[in-house]
């Protein structure tokens, strides 16, 4: 054996770049690779199915009414080569559905004859993101091992016992740094919380957090975390009260991310209405357009009161959408509605791209983004609603380019057929954008492809192509406008042609 193979850290790299499929082989070569090679083949498992085939098929048949049974114990030797496995486990992602496995699964935690902390003594990571959740508890039970830092659950219906096995993850996984249940139904909201506030009370060392909305002291606990940075809230339909807390008695601080989710905007202006102070660099709120539509103000109502309880220092990113955007469903918003938040200096990042449909001019647009000087992401509109009479031209998007210079990626509806006052060879009168990476111009009206190619290489002269992912794959799929969407991708080739000529002059 050659030298270098005697060096451990070698032999990790060697398995831990080897192909999935090599590795049992690999394992079987000679001693000095099977540890190393089981290590990583077992480190990270897509499902519970690996853990199931340990166990040989001859204890496994079926009673005379169909059912799964074992046929006699599972025996020492199976359950020694069960643990030499399931020891090496530090990740566990199931995706797939369980159903062909769940009996397996239930069986063999119930037959385990060692201590229930011994089966997965190095799991790390638990990921169950699939439904049925409530049918595996006994696997949960000797999944939640101290080792644990973290937890994603799917949670579609609730038992008692789903319950009662919840609450006990404070203890049963102390080290948690990451617990994400994420509950499908909002009507489950008031039943589960108790359970889930119980469960993260007893848990110290969270830095993100995703859960429905939890009571009282789940909410101070909450707030007191030293190290959280990511916290996303599902609010319910009947937002719980705060009746033993004084009104505007918590505040949420040094937050990365505050996510908020909830069926009406106006659940989550409520909450936030409900702290003293938030601090957090980015705020994303998630709501549902079949509802939201009928209330006008909630847009407005929701950014005034942004600018009311967070802090304008801290605050870099907001991101506003619909949960299940498409070009049916519109939400109606007005320029004004977003006035309160041009106090807000420090804004990097503004993303209501899939939130609403807007008629903005070219000096309302302006008047909005003169406020954010530093603004590199500016995700504003990517669909033209037919009701919409009020459109962006060259010249808004010129002085988007002006006003903000270190955008990066851009998304705004113009009216590309507008050309007043618009020279094609030299639109922005040396005004240009060099960093830009990416442009959506969504469904923009446009007549001449040749003329909207020469203005963006003009103003955009690295831009690789304009992005079409709308038009594929995302809502604008569903309009079905063949002719609109070629012409559009006529503009990509024309700005291709541009870019090789460009480059071939500079080499010359």
């Amino acid at each position: 054996m050659h030298q270098a193979l005697r060096i451990a850290e070698i032999i990790d790299q060697i398995s831990w770049h080897a192909d999935r499929g090599s590795l049992p082989v690999l394992a079987l070569t000679c001693r000095t690779f099977e540890r190393p090679a089981l290590d990583t083949l077992w480190r990270n498992l897509p499902s519970l199915e690996p853990l199931v085939n340990c166990i040989p098929t001859h204890f496994w048949g079926l009673s005379f009414q169909g059912e799964l049974i074992l046929l006699k114990p599972i025996d020492t030797k199976a359950w020694t080569t069960f643990r030499k496995y399931a020891s090496r486990v530090h990740s566990i992602m199931q995706s797939g559905d369980p159903s062909p496995i769940i009996d397996h699964i239930r069986i063999i935690m119930l037959s385990y004859p060692y201590p229930s902390s011994t089966m997965f003594p190095n799991l790390l990571h638990l990921a169950w993101n699939v439904d049925q959740t409530h049918l595996v508890i006994e696997f949960l039970r000797m999944a939640f091992v101290p080792s644990l830092v973290s937890l994603d659950l799917r949670i579609t219906s609730i038992s008692p016992a789903l319950m009662s096995i919840l609450s006990t993850i404070g203890t049963a996984c102390p080290n948690l740094t990451s617990f994400r249940p994420q509950v499908g139904d909002p009507t489950l909201y008031r039943e589960i919380a108790p359970f889930l506030t119980q469960a993260i009370c007893q848990l110290h060392h969270l830095s993100a957090l995703t859960m429905c909305e939890p009571e009282d002291p789940g909410m101070v606990h909450i707030t007191q975390l030293q190290s959280l940075e990511t916290l996303w809230l599902y609010i319910g339909p009947s937002f719980l009260p705060r009746t033993a807390l004084p009104p505007q008695s918590l505040s949420l601080e040094r937050l990365e991310l505050l996510g908020l989710q909830a069926i009406r905007l106006n659940h989550m202006t409520n909450f936030l209405r409900s702290l003293r102070m938030v601090r957090s660099k980015h705020i994303t709120a998630v709501f549902s357009s079949d509802v939201f539509g009928r209330q006008s103000d909630s847009i407005s109502g929701f950014c005034a009161t942004l600018l009311e309880r967070c802090d304008l220092d801290t605050l870099e990113a907001i991101t506003l959408c619909e949960q299940f955007y498409n070009t049916f469903h519109n939400v109606y918003a007005q320029p004004c509605d977003f006035g309160p938040l041009r106090l807000l200096c420090n804004l990097t990042h503004f993303d209501i791209e899939a939130a609403c449909t807007i008629s903005i001019s070219d000096e309302e647009l302006s008047e909005l983004v003169k406020a954010w000087p530093k603004l590199k992401i500016f995700r504003f509109s990517c669909y033209r609603d037919p009701a919409s009479t009020v459109l962006p031209t060259f010249h808004g998007l010129i002085n988007v380019l002006r006003l903000c210079p270190e955008l990066v990626s851009l998304s705004l509806i113009i009216d590309t057929t507008q050309l007043d006052g618009i020279d094609v060879k030299s639109p922005g009168n040396g005004i240009c954008n060099n960093g830009l990476q990416e442009l959506v111009l969504g469904n923009s009206p446009i007549s001449s492809p040749l003329d909207v190619a020469l203005v963006l290489s003009s103003l955009l002269p690295n831009l690789p192509e304009v992005n079409l992912s709308l038009w594929i794959s995302g809502p604008l799929y569903a309009l079905f406008n063949k002719l609109q969407a070629e012409q559009w991708r006529l503009v990509n080739r024309l700005l291709d042609s541009f870019r090789i000529v460009r480059t071939r002059c500079l080499g010359q």
